[in-house]
């Protein structure tokens, strides 16, 4: 089924681009798709210890008696029992399981009962190794399509808050599987089936319940509205938190580009000029802080000191960038303000509503820490900045004039919509609630509600490590980030809306099943690859270990059926150690370092492990990581699920490292394989129906030489995207194919296949070039155009003759 294609230009992933730290985004808006429907698991929920939060006192017994039916033994509260509850297997949090025209401080009773049950379960849960044994489920009640469908009643919009907290909460606990389901608080006869069907089930992060549907999100890029909105001299913009970091940079842009007034604001009051630090430079506000390390001696404690510079930090820098934007002739105020006290929200509208003519919730607070070394109150203080003051501001600004305000923008973060960081549960929490809102917001007000979700600005905001941060996601260029900002503002955009750049290496097995994986995402062919080949996974330790079933199905892989064991289909040889590569992608070092796979080595294969004798094979793949030396290796076992360890098993290495540095290497000594020879039917055939079929020419020095086409991803695979491939699956397979030739109908075999190394030197593109020594058992393969390496085989000894 080979068919004759153009070959795209070779694939840039983010690494391919040199890892830069600030990369191009994509704006991307979600959008409901359709999910097949839930089957029934009788034994899924047999004997699984389920703790069950919040939610109403009806709807909780409710669900309590449909697990309890199903074998789960259920219990609730986790507070009054503490410890002594003992260990649980899921959580199914019910939420704020009630409407609420003011959603105030709602949240904060069962958000606090969740992070308590966490705590409760942080040990345990964290040091889990199973992939298969624990479940967090939270429940939302938008009206069963996330908010986005257009007839979602949006009843209770605070279910965001442990939206965001589940997609984070594989950072701290990597084996745990969440779940967020949405539903209507009217089909609350519904709740315990869906509780029931949803539990324990792989897929989908997201799922609402609607009409009889099951449904997700997916993200499609596309392009902001045009600009129907003017701005100008006559226009004035309230950001809050907006006189330093990124808030800032808005507040300076909209007064440069339009001229019109900014009023940024803050909780501390403007400094007063006399300050020791007032109106110097950065060198001398330094200075000045070593001057304060000097109250050590007056008996000054350390975390004092650190306070009072941090506070000079803050105040210096508020006041710099006011004075020199006034200096420039920018229109720019400042106004104290606590956006979470209500009293001081409707104090600042008062002097200032009259004018108003924008909007932009930019306050927030983060405090980067593990769930068990954070206090309630920053947990707290966290999510209320960003839910209490955009409750608060949005209730006084609705009751300004009809077609006053041209927009109201929150600010918000990836970290709510793909979820957070190590240590930024809350936070991600606090951006997903704030989108949530949003959407609520929208239906109750007269102008544009709109929620940006952005990534990781290059070097300014709240992100204390810049560099811990490249590890989830690529940075956004303040330029263009400005300038996409302002043309959302200008579009008076609605609803959600998210900037994607290229997913970074700190990618968690769960969080790549988390969402459907499309085209429109940033880095798709770099990231996309891993994802197809990850199996189910069983068993994760991160940065050490990770088991999955991976499926090797013929009607998925055309290739599968292209190469013979003894007449039966089985898996190529390639294939395998595609899946092999792809497999070591997954377990990386604890520093997250760039890696290359620099080759794969000691490749034992016994050929019984390859046959597909009825159908769909399920292999156990195992790879385990760990330093030799400088060098990165990546340990991977194959063997079939079937067999309960009994039966045969592939092994070999991929080491993360420049492959010019490794010399052709002898196959291993302590493997003894056995030759079998053919004059009949041969033990290894290939149909060349996938992959194209070299034709060798030998050369005076019983060397082998063929040109051969690549291999097609769409060939291989029959799959709406077609991953890429690590390796040279065409030019592996004909070496292999040339080292079972021996002419005149004679054929050669050695069962287990050994191979010493295959070196990688670059991508494959174009046609491949294969240069072979048989007797050494070394083939070097060239881009047949330039002449660059490709891939060294090495250790693969084979018969002279034309193949």
């Amino acid at each position: 089924m080979t068919s004759v294609r153009e070959q795209p230009p070779p694939p840039v992933s983010a690494d391919d681009a040199g890892n830069a730290p600030v990369q191009a985004v994509s704006r991307m808006e979600w959008q409901l798709t359709a999910l097949p429907a839930a089957t029934a698991d009788p034994a899924r929920l047999s004997g699984m210890r389920v703790l069950l939060l919040g939610g109403d006192r009806e709807s909780a017994a409710a669900v309590e008696r449909e697990l309890a039916g199903h074998g789960a033994l259920v219990r609730r509260h986790p507070a009054a029992l503490g410890d002594e509850g003992g260990a649980v297997d899921a959580i199914v949090d019910l939420t704020v399981g009630s409407a609420s025209a003011d959603p105030g401080e709602a949240w904060r009773e069962p958000l606090m009962e969740t992070v308590a049950a966490l705590r409760a379960h942080y040990d345990d849960w964290s040091t889990e190794t199973s992939a298969r044994r624990l479940y967090y489920l939270a429940v939302t009640y938008l009206g069963g399509g996330m908010g986005h469908h257009p007839e979602d009643d949006l009843a209770q919009p605070l279910g965001g808050v442990w939206a965001g907290l589940a997609k984070t909460l594989h950072r701290e606990l990597p084996n745990c599987n969440a779940r967020v389901v949405d539903t209507s608080l009217t089909a609350a006869r519904d709740l315990p089936g869906i509780v029931a069907a949803e539990l324990g089930r792989p897929g989908e992060l997201e799922v609402g319940h609607r009409d009889g549907q099951r449904l997700t999100l997916t993200p499609v890029a596309k392009a902001a509205g045009e600009p129907t909105v003017p701005l100008g001299p006559d226009d004035c913009v309230l950001i809050s938190g907006g006189g330093r970091g990124i808030g800032w940079e808005l507040a300076r842009s909209l007064a440069a580009t339009y001229g019109l007034r900014v009023v940024v604001t803050g909780r501390e009051d403007f400094p007063t000029g006399d300050e020791p630090w007032f109106g110097v430079g950065e060198s001398e506000r330094k200075a000045y802080e070593k001057e304060l390390w000097a109250g050590l001696r007056q008996g000054v404690t350390p975390t004092d000191i650190r306070r009072d510079i941090a506070r000079v930090r803050r105040l210096w820098e508020l006041a710099t960038n006011i004075t020199e934007a006034r200096s420039s002739g920018l229109r720019v105020d400042y106004a104290r303000c606590d956006f979470t006290d209500p009293e001081q929200v409707r104090a600042l509208l008062a002097r200032e509503g009259a004018a108003l003519t924008g909007v932009v919730h930019n306050a927030g607070v983060d405090t980067a820490a593990r769930l068990p070394k954070k206090s309630d109150e920053e947990i707290l203080r966290t999510v209320r900045t960003k839910i209490g003051g955009f409750l608060n501001l949005f209730e006084e600004v609705r009751e300004l004039g009809d077609g006053q305000l041209k927009f109201f923008c929150s600010v918000g973060s990836l970290t709510g919509r793909l979820g957070g960081m190590v240590g930024q549960l809350e936070y991600a929490a606090a951006n997903e609630g704030l989108a949530r809102l949003g959407r609520w917001a929208q239906r109750r007000a007269d102008f544009p509600v709109m929620t940006l979700a952005w990534p990781t600005w290059d070097r300014i905001g709240l992100i204390s490590n810049f560099s811990a941060t490249l590890r989830y996601m690529a940075a956004i260029d303040i330029t263009e980030g400005l300038a996409k900002w302002q043309a959302e503002l200008r579009a008076g955009s609605e609803g959600e809306v998210t900037f994607v750049g290229p997913l970074g290496r700190a990618m968690s097995p769960g969080q790549a099943t988390d969402y459907p994986v499309v085209p429109d995402l940033p880095g798709f062919t770099g990231t996309y690859p891993r994802i197809f080949h990850l199996g189910e996974v069983t068993t994760y330790q991160p940065h050490v270990r990770m088991v999955s079933h991976v499926t090797f199905d013929p009607e998925r892989a055309p290739v599968l059926g292209d190469f013979l064991v003894d007449g039966t289909a089985a898996v190529p040889v390639s294939i395998l150690l595609e899946s092999a590569v792809r497999g070591a992608e997954w377990i990386v070092p604890e520093d997250f370092r760039v890696l290359r796979a620099g080759c794969v080595e000691e490749v034992v294969v016994p050929l019984d492990l390859l046959r597909l004798d009825s159908g769909p094979a399920v292999w156990e793949r195992e790879v385990s990581g760990a330093f030799e030396g400088d060098a990165w290796v990546v340990a991977v076992r194959f063997r079939r699920v079937s067999d309960a360890g009994e039966g045969p098993e592939a092994t070999l290495r991929v080491v993360h490292e420049s492959a010019d540095t490794r010399s052709p290497a002898p196959p291993r000594r302590d493997v003894k394989p056995t030759t079998v020879w053919r004059s009949g039917p041969p033990l290894l055939s290939w149909r060349a129906s996938v992959v194209p079929a070299a034709v060798w020419s030998e050369g005076a020095d019983s060397g082998l030489t063929a040109v051969v086409r690549p291999c097609v991803p769409n060939d291989l695979w029959a799959t709406l995207h077609a991953p890429r491939t690590a390796l040279s699956v065409s030019a592996l397979e004909n070496v292999i194919r040339a080292c079972a030739s021996q002419g005149e109908g004679v054929s050669v075999a050695k069962d287990p296949l050994v191979i010493g190394r295959i070196a990688f030197h670059s991508e494959e593109y174009g046609n491949s070039l294969i240069e072979g020594d048989p007797a050494l058992g070394v083939w070097r393969v060239k881009n047949s155009d330039s002449g660059a390496p490709v891939m060294t085989v090495s250790g693969l000894r084979g018969p002279v003759g034309n193949g």
